[in-house]
């Protein structure tokens, strides 16, 4: 995968039969065949110029086997660090060849899912771009994955007809808001024909489900305070203070398949944890105190979707909360933003 995508595939284009987004696709599914009967100078030229731009590749003859195609991968981030959200957001819109605000979209979506039918050796080079960045890069095979099916309707009669489709699949249904999990790539595509149009669930690859680990009871043992040390990387002089203000987010953001060895030392010590489903969470902005107005204006306009002159009087008005509800990645760069710019500011669950 070339560090700008789009800019290789529009040098690439002029030089093959193919579409831009059939090239993108091919070098997205690498190892993959980018063209075929050409003269060897013609071959050699090109192979010289992309290997300069980054790309490794092979001439091969002509009546060469075609390279075996391996599992496609669906791949979605978890940028740890709200900090960073621009600094990942122009390296994204390079790899898709999209806008800035295109690329903020998708990182900002819940769960932020990027790309689609990529090769193992992507993942492999999106892991290594962006895992400097503080991005954690998961990958799902879709012909093996596994999705959970939430219901996203307000009424008992949207709840009714949900259960009548997953019922006629032969599935178990349970409570609101996780209705059905588990579910095959057939099984959730035949769920999300049925009930897409209408709004009423969202379906989700279990690999891309991310959680909040709280505290809820700690056991007054004096070896607990070590494990927290050890499982936590708190210092120890914050122990007491975490102790008194029970419940507490331990670890933010784990996958599913982290959840278990965080969750096993606790619950053996004799605490009492709960984990919290991060990737429909909401939250709302409270403005508390601020600097410079003019700029905080602009940003939270943009970010809020308000216009400038609602957002000027809010803030005039300190302290304030904003109405429009933000998701869990837009919410902590918006957060990791304003604190940089030395504004107050903190969120509140919507």
């Amino acid at each position: 995968m070339h560090r700008g995508t789009a800019s290789i595939v529009r040098a690439l284009a002029p030089h093959f039969d193919l579409p831009p987004a059939e090239i993108a696709a091919r070098l997205f599914r690498a190892p993959a065949v980018l063209a075929t009967g050409l003269p060897a100078e013609v071959a050699e030229a090109l192979a010289g110029a992309l290997r300069e731009s980054g790309l490794e590749l092979d001439i091969e003859p002509e009546d060469a086997p075609l390279p075996e195609p391996g599992p496609s991968y669906d791949v979605a981030f978890y940028l740890r660090d709200g900090g960073r959200f621009r600094e990942v957001a122009r390296e994204l819109a390079l790899v898709l060849g999209c806008s800035l605000a295109d690329a903020a979209s998708a990182l900002c979506a819940t769960p932020a899912t990027v790309l689609g039918a990529v090769s193992q050796a992507t993942v492999d080079a999106l892991r290594a771009r962006f895992s400097p960045l503080g991005v954690e890069v998961d990958a799902s095979n879709p012909a093996t994955a596994r999705y959970d099916v939430f219901y996203r309707g307000e009424d008992a009669g949207g709840l009714a007809t949900v259960r009548a489709v997953l019922g006629a699949l032969g599935l178990e249904v349970g409570a609101p808001p996780l209705v059905a999990s588990g579910l095959s790539q057939a099984q959730a595509a035949q769920v999300w024909r049925e009930l897409a149009a209408r709004s009423l669930v969202r379906v989700v690859d279990q690999a891309f489900l991310r959680f909040d680990l709280s505290l809820t009871e700690a056991p007054a043992t004096p070896g607990f305070a070590e494990l927290l040390v050890r499982e936590t990387g708190m210092p120890e002089k914050l122990v007491p203070r975490v102790l008194s203000r029970l419940p507490v987010v331990l670890h933010a953001g784990l996958s599913a398949r982290e959840l278990p060895a965080r969750v096993a030392p606790l619950e053996a010590a004799g605490a009492r944890v709960s984990a919290q489903l991060i990737v429909f969470r909401s939250f709302r902005l409270k403005v508390e105190e601020l600097r410079d107005a003019p700029a905080v204006t602009e940003l939270l306009g943009s970010a809020l979707g308000l216009p400038a002159a609602e957002v000027r009087t809010s803030l005039a008005r300190l302290p304030h909360t904003f109405v429009p509800p933000l998701g869990d990645t837009r919410a902590r760069w918006l957060v990791a933003e304003l604190r940089a710019r030395g504004v107050r500011a903190s969120l509140e669950p919507a």
